[in-house]
């Protein structure tokens, strides 16, 4: 079983990582066409409906995860019938979900002055567009909830393959919308079109694949079962709430304080940062069925082992990602658009460290899902929020766009990043929390060293064209993976992951 989900794992791992880098190469091409057809401002509503659409998906309320937990244990089991009660339910809520996402969506169209500060005169088609946001948004519920059975039956390279091909299409299709007829409307048009493709696909493929989720006299899920749903569902509607006004407010807050041109500066950072940070999604999404079916079969001395060893690999990965964010971002923005699209070094900084602590949480919050903790720290989502509000808001008025970040990164470090860690320690490994962070600390003490380090050579290196873009990029990789090994080569995660690279060199 072990060897299964490592397999699994690696597998799911693999397809991931490569539709990632296909899609972002087709993203930046699709961003520098879309800059060359269409003004700021179109890039700017680009962020802000992302934003947008981001609150509306509080509509889904944590149900994906409270049915995916719930799935773990029949999947595990084999209990077919099991499978299929759950998955009629999920049907029926996301449904009733997509409803709900498309009206009132379409509720908020008149009231979209404002939240710009200055209103576009020259786009009277500004309303029409948000409405067929809202559409794309909307129509993906209704088929999507098949998807979650391949994950979490540790067959998320099967999603990977059909969203890679999709967004494929969609890229190539809205470029020549974009060059042919230099038009936002067809763009959005194509991307409904490919939405509604893909999620069609990856239904038939579900069916396909467990033919008995076409089957019409399913039960209804046990009321213990169903009662068990709904509590997690209502604490997660919390944690949901919190993490949307948390991380989905920055846009709409720099349009109303700051200005929709900056949102479209922004942007090309946050296009950078959210490519990274999906590539960080897929590999989360890879190993966490596998990590359900661990919780479900292993004792919990076993668990809190692979526990410290996700953690370490991931501080590694995202102290890396972070520090090469932090080193490049400047370079790569003037090469790729020009001078006028750069924000100051000091934002790039703000936006690197943002990066970075939002990302150490990734373990904890993986290991919280699948053991189900969902209620114990339900209000911590919501009272994070009004701390990034109230951090934020003046914050962005005095500082601009640093200051939206700053508010972030303050929440999180004043009660997000160990209210979380405390909860699943206490109640799934019944243990404090002193080595966890200690652990975090080390690790982002070696992070700053690292990084300071890899800044002070790329700030010695030219900065003037490709080839020494390249150059930096070699020292980005180079130098702080070389401290990292030094540092941790005698630690026993380490020892693992080195161990587990020979094996798999050696296949």
């Amino acid at each position: 079983m072990k060897q299964s989900r490592t397999k699994n794992s690696i597998k799911n791992i693999t397809y991931s990582v490569i539709s990632y880098f296909v899609f972002l190469l087709l993203q930046f091409v699709l961003r520098s066409v879309f800059i060359s057809c269409l003004s700021g401002e179109y890039l700017g509503l680009n962020g802000l409906f992302s934003n947008i659409l981001s609150f509306l998906s509080l509509a889904e309320l944590g149900v994906g995860s409270a049915i995916s937990y719930a799935l773990y244990r029949p999947i595990a089991e084999n209990d077919i019938v099991s499978i299929q009660s759950l998955m009629k339910l999920y049907r029926k809520l996301y449904r009733r979900i997509g409803i709900v996402i498309l009206v009132t969506g379409s509720a908020i169209t008149p009231f979209l002055s404002y939240l710009i500060k200055d209103m576009p005169r020259n786009m009277p088609e500004i309303y029409l567009y948000y409405v067929l946001y809202v559409v794309n948004s909307g129509i993906s519920y209704f088929y999507t909830y098949k998807r979650s059975l391949l994950i979490c039956s540790q067959k998320e390279y099967i999603s990977s393959v059909t969203t890679g091909i999709a967004r494929v299409m969609l890229s190539v299709l809205q470029m020549a919308a974009l060059v042919i007829g230099q038009s936002y409307l067809a763009y959005l048009l194509i991307a409904i079109a490919v939405t509604f493709s893909e999620n069609v696909a990856v239904s038939l493929v579900a069916d396909k694949m467990y033919p008995y989720l076409k089957e019409k006299n399913v039960p209804p899920v046990p009321e213990k079962d169903s009662s068990d749903i709904r509590k997690n569902i209502m604490a997660l509607m919390c944690h949901k709430i919190g993490y949307v006004i948390v991380f989905s407010t920055d846009n709409i807050i720099i349009s109303k304080f700051v200005g929709l041109v900056a949102v479209g500066l922004y942007s090309n950072y946050t296009m950078i940062i959210n490519a990274v940070n999906s590539l960080f999604s897929r590999v989360v999404a890879s190993v966490t069925a596998s990590i359900g079916n661990l919780v479900q079969t292993e004792d919990k001395g076993h668990v809190e082992t692979v526990f410290y060893r996700v953690l370490f690999m991931n501080c590694w990965l995202r102290g890396l990602s972070s520090i090469a964010l932090f080193c490049l971002l400047q370079f790569f923005i003037r090469l790729w658009v020009g001078e006028r699209f750069l924000l100051p070094q000091a934002t790039v900084l703000i936006i690197a460290v943002n990066f970075y602590i939002g990302g150490v949480r990734s373990p904890v919050n993986i290991f919280k899902e699948v053991t189900g903790n969902f209620r114990h720290d339900q209000f911590k989502a919501l009272a994070e929020s009004v701390i990034n509000i109230v951090f934020s808001i003046p914050l962005a008025i005095r500082f601009g766009i640093a200051g939206v970040l700053l508010g972030t990164i303050a929440s999180t470090l004043l009660l997000t990043f160990w209210v979380e860690a405390y909860v699943l320690f206490k109640y799934f490994f019944e243990k404090g929390i002193t080595e966890y962070i200690v652990k975090q600390v080390i690790y982002g003490f070696v992070v700053c060293l690292a990084g300071a380090v890899c800044f002070l050579i790329c700030n010695c290196i030219p900065s003037e064209n490709i080839s020494d873009f390249i150059l930096h990029i070699v020292v980005c990789v180079f130098v702080p993976n070389c401290i990292f090994a030094f540092l941790f080569s005698r630690t026993g995660e380490y020892k693992y992951f080195w161990n587990l690279l020979k094996r798999q060199l050696g296949r």
